[in-house]
């Protein structure tokens, strides 16, 4: 009968473990090895042995150090740490706790309650973590980084302690240099990276945001990681089907948030449109697959009446774009009336804010096509005027009506807040002189009201968050400005004057500048607007319309 080990023989064996854990790790990170007491080494490795591994062909943690203990000068081929979930997690507990919690910003009931709170108020806007895999603990696991900015994300609004944001926001900041330099590659980073540039940290001018950065930085990472391909695997079990529908979720936010860039700053995506995903089946993934189809159509338009494609007729690619608009529309509302939580609050918000990407998919061409019919001679603009006339009052009444009485809408992307943002500016140089035989008398009134209802509706409490440069306070206080000579501005119901303190943005120059107008894209004059510091705004809507307001 053999003897039983002694505890300090047991003891010594898992010291020797441990040591070996410890040499495989310092193989994978470049940054130093906190050592855990070696008889805590196999209770972390059984946390970690439920988790589901990112690539399906892998077992468990001591078969990935058995195949990654390879022969020098052939491990640089090897798939790294984050080809395993275990393993990176092991990482990740050892070498990477975040920084939030060990300066002791937040402790782990306050991190739980943030968590919480993102999953119910900020994650319907991108709909990347799904609750059967991400928990605070796991996170943890996956990525620091994430587990950072998802925080960061839940305390823009957290009234327990309305002072936590900026204090989370700075180590966020660090964490994702940290993570960029020396962090794994991921799907998780991949999430991070793309939660950053849908809600970014606000900034007092535009040269220094940086959302199409991480955009970039996100999509480059992701064809790394061939999250694209994705779809054409086959899981063989619950827990890799799911690790499998986080990938294509990834990859279907990359390709929204590339078309919605691209339409914003008036270029070319960066992916293929054959860059797809498989059809979502859930309804949030439908959401994001009709974003991306609307946009996806707004860039086509753009790229065939790109003026170097010669003469064109701008009026048949507007009323194809029509048609392709209103064969989605009717698709939408075949599709979400039928799903189950069509009348709850995520239902309701899910279709508002379709309509409204909608609408500002219309305005956005409409302008284009006003911009063209401006350059050719037509001083009225045609019969794209009235067009962006509709188009933008749509966009700004949709927002009023449909989506700021929702109480989710408050914790929107920022991209969400630009759409009426632009189609008000828009309005507002409607009312000009020049366009008085067009837009008369009581529409003139109704313009001007409904821009001031917007800028009362961005500032109010049920909006406005209180963290410092908010996006909508910003696009308020932009508005103002613009429309504050308007005597229909003044004049609309329950206006409140300019009498409140100082703004945020500098008025907008009040003289005409040489060579202003209309034929930067909607999307690029936008988030120039969103600074209210740069005159390239203005002079957007200046060029070619002498004169002003």
């Amino acid at each position: 009968m053999p003897l039983l080990r002694s505890e300090d023989a047991i003891k010594a064996d898992l010291q020797e473990m441990n040591e070996e854990i410890d040499h495989v790790l310092e193989r994978y990170t470049r940054l130093s090895v906190s050592r855990r007491p070696y008889w805590e080494v196999q209770e972390v490795l059984d946390q970690l042995a439920n988790l589901p591994p990112t690539h399906f062909d892998t077992d468990d943690a001591r078969a990935v150090f058995v195949r990654r203990a390879d022969p020098q000068g052939e491990q640089y081929w090897q798939e790294g740490p984050s080809s395993n979930l275990v393993l990176r997690g092991l990482i990740n507990e050892r070498a990477h706790v975040p920084d939030i919690l060990l300066s002791g910003v937040i402790g782990p009931r306050e991190a739980n309650e943030l968590f919480e709170r993102f999953m119910y108020y900020w994650n319907h806007g991108l709909g990347l973590l799904d609750p059967a895999i991400h928990s605070p603990r796991t996170l943890l696991q996956r990525c620091p980084l994430l587990f950072t900015v998802v925080l960061t994300i839940a305390s823009r609004d957290y009234p327990a302690r309305p002072n936590l944001y900026p204090r989370l926001l700075q180590q966020a900041k660090l964490s994702a240099s940290a993570a960029l330099v020396d962090g794994l590659k991921d799907a998780d980073t991949v999430q991070a990276l793309l939660l950053v540039a849908a809600y970014p940290p606000p900034v007092q001018r535009f040269t220094d945001d940086r959302t199409s950065l991480f955009v970039g930085m996100a999509l480059r990472m992701a064809t790394d990681l061939n999250l694209h391909r994705a779809y054409r695997k086959t899981p063989s079990s619950r827990t890799e089907a799911l690790e499998l529908a986080n990938h294509i979720r990834t990859w279907r936010a990359c390709l929204l948030l590339d078309s919605w860039s691209a339409v914003k700053h008036g270029r070319l995506p960066t992916l293929r449109p054959s860059s797809g995903a498989p059809h979502a089946t859930d309804v949030r993934g439908m959401q994001s697959e009709f974003e991306y189809r609307i946009f996806k159509a707004v860039n086509q338009f753009m790229q065939i009446a790109n003026p170097s494609n010669g003469a064109l007729d701008y009026m048949e690619l507007t009323v194809g774009f029509n048609n392709e608009i209103q064969t989605l529309r009717d698709e939408i509302h075949h599709v979400f009336h039928r799903v189950e939580d069509r009348d709850q609050p995520s239902g309701i918000l899910r279709r508002a804010i379709l309509t409204q990407t909608i609408e500002y998919a219309r305005m956005v061409v409409y302008s284009y096509g006003f911009t063209r019919s401006l350059q050719q001679g037509n001083h009225w603009g045609g019969d794209y005027t009235l067009m962006c006339l509709e188009a933008a009052s749509a966009s700004v009444i949709g927002l009023l009506e449909r989506l700021a009485p929702l109480p989710l809408f408050r914790c929107s992307p920022d991209a969400w807040f630009e759409y009426a943002a632009f189609s008000a500016a828009f309005l507002l140089k409607l009312l000009r002189p020049q366009f008085q035989n067009v837009i008369r008398g009581s529409q003139r009134v109704r313009v001007a009201d409904l821009v001031k209802r917007l800028v009362d509706t961005y500032r109010s409490p049920a909006i406005a968050l209180q963290i410092e440069n908010h996006l909508p306070g910003v696009l308020a206080d932009f508005l103002e400005r613009a429309a504050s000579h308007l005597p229909e501005y003044a004049a609309a119901p329950g206006s409140r004057g300019l009498s409140r303190g100082a703004r945020r943005n500098p008025s907008p120059p009040t003289l005409g500048m040489p060579g202003s107008g209309f034929n930067m894209s909607p999307g690029e004059s936008l988030a120039t607007a969103i600074c209210g510091s740069i005159p390239e705004w203005w002079e957007y809507l200046d060029r070619e319309l002498p004169g002003h307001l």
